[in-house]
């Protein structure tokens, strides 16, 4: 079995697209937390009523679609090219 350029760069793209993909829903998971408040993280990282949640939960929503997005972008792109 040979190893190619070709190989090795579809192998490291589909690694980098897991990641990727791994990390936007950690953000979402983390936008979900931080907004429900499930566990009191917010009164254990003292925030109070006045601190912009809402626009926090919105940046790592945003964050969290465009790499899980780009990830599944860079995955599929791995399979379909020949």
């Amino acid at each position: 079995m040979r190893i190619t350029i070709k190989g090795v760069r579809k192998v490291f793209a589909a690694a980098v697209g897991v990641a990727q993909s791994t990390m936007g829903m950690l953000a979402v998971i983390a936008a979900y937390i931080l907004h429900s408040d499930p566990f009191g993280l917010r009164a254990w990282l003292y925030v109070n009523t006045g601190f912009p949640i809402p626009l926090y939960v919105l940046v790592l929503i945003v964050f969290g679609f465009f790499s899980i997005t780009s990830g599944l972008f860079l995955i599929t792109e791995n399979e379909e090219s020949p």
